[in-house]
């Protein structure tokens, strides 16, 4: 009896062949004719040699398969400009570690949902992992464009302690009328001042910048043009050091989402101070905003005791953290009655030497240096102490604002 095997690239068939009968492998096995084959020691070894090179062939078939199969490529680190790096690092990191960025599945080059952030020592040795979300994404791109804004507008707006003013742009005569609020409120305000895209409204001995719905010329004003008027021509107007955290939040806000989506959720834009429409807390400039707050006297500086009410001192055991493009409080001990009481500050980030930079309005960007993390201050804003105050981005307003998803697209 003679033995042949025969394969193809699809399947194979073993064939034995005797003087009247053919066996195919692939057919159902017949008991019987084993018996009859294993009747002879020279066939049962053709059988197992039959077994082997089966074995081996199915082998050799499976690697031919594994190794023709593409294989993924391993994740590609993602290169990180500078204030992405600075954001990631004070949002997931602390003073000793550093956060890297792999790309994830869709392999587009830059930082999106989906891709792995890992938190790394000094050592490089990994601490912890995690997959960034579309909430992150839509923080870091609004702290990205607040970092921009602050740095851009250099020294902001000159200072006044009436809240906002428009410069020259006083009525001869204060006009009255009668408003609706956006909460559905109804009264009586006066119209202060004015110019083609704002006016300074007074409402219950409180002033508000307001929005105009149309120009001089009759032309209909859009949200994102009456802001960008406010940047781009800072001279014509001033503001106290609140209004301007406002003011950043909206414009990173236009910046992050664009013209379309901001113009179409904006509606009719009224600024004064950490006032927010849209907000039923009314005071949180459309941040979400923590304060903590002090006992009178727990803090003193050069002698000077803090007031019931004042802030509490910035303590990171307690949950407060320094994360870029966010804003803080800047608190003066035992005053809370005048014009310089306290600065509110965007945090733009910490340098090599340990030092930390803010930019605050009508001063411009400062180095603080926490001596001992001490969080009182010296230098230009000496006799002042970091508080307990932390206004972090709206991540859900901003995604509710932008329509088209262009933020994470």
């Amino acid at each position: 009896m003679t033995t042949s095997i025969a394969f193809n690239t699809n399947y194979q068939t073993t064939k034995v062949s005797s003087t009247n009968q053919t066996h195919n492998a692939n057919h159902a096995f017949n008991w019987s004719n084993a018996q009859s084959l294993l009747a002879s020691p020279n066939q049962h070894l053709q059988i197992v040699m039959l077994v082997m090179q089966l074995l081996q062939q199915m082998m050799q078939q499976l690697n031919q398969t594994t190794t023709q199969q593409p294989s993924t490529p391993p994740p590609t680190p993602l290169s990180l400009s500078q204030a992405e790096q600075a954001i990631l690092d004070s949002s997931f990191a602390d003073t000793t570690s550093k956060v890297r960025v792999l790309d994830g599945n869709s392999q587009d080059g830059k930082l999106s949902v989906g891709d792995t952030l890992i938190v790394e020592n000094q050592s490089g040795q990994e601490l912890k992992r995690s997959s960034l979300t579309t909430a992150d994404i839509y923080e870091l791109r609004f702290r990205e464009s607040m970092l921009k804004n602050g740095l851009a507008i250099e020294s902001g707006w000159e200072f006044t302690d009436q809240l906002i003013s428009i410069k020259a742009g006083s009525l001869a005569e204060p006009e009255t009328r009668l408003f609706t609020g956006a909460n559905g409120q109804t009264g009586t305000e006066r119209v202060l001042e004015r110019n083609q895209f704002w006016e300074v409204v007074e409402r219950d001995n409180n002033r508000y910048l307001l929005m105009r719905t149309t120009n001089d010329q009759g032309q209909t004003i859009q949200a994102a043009d009456a802001l960008n008027d406010i940047f781009n021509h800072r001279d014509h107007y001033a503001f106290d050091c609140a209004s301007p955290m406002s003011l950043l939040n909206l414009k990173s806000s236009l910046d992050t989402i664009g013209v379309d989506d901001f113009n179409r959720n904006a509606g009719q834009l009224m600024i004064s101070s950490w006032f927010d429409q849209y907000d039923s807390s009314n005071f949180d400039g459309g941040y979400l905003a923590k304060v903590r707050t002090a006992a009178a006297g727990e803090i003193t500086i050069n002698g000077i005791r803090n007031l019931t009410g004042e802030t509490a001192l910035f303590d990171p055991t307690k949950g407060d953290k320094l994360i870029a493009g966010n804003a803080y409080y800047f608190d003066l001990p035992g005053d809370t009655n005048s014009s310089v009481q306290g600065w509110n500050a965007l945090y733009l980030g910490q340098n090599v030497d340990g030092s930390h930079d803010f930019w605050s309005n009508s001063i411009g960007k400062i180095t603080v240096d926490f001596a001992n993390n001490s969080y009182l201050t010296a230098g230009l804003l000496s006799g002042y102490y970091l508080g307990a105050v932390m206004s972090e981005p709206n991540a859900g307003r901003l995604q509710a604002w932008d329509t088209d998803q262009s933020v994470v697209s």
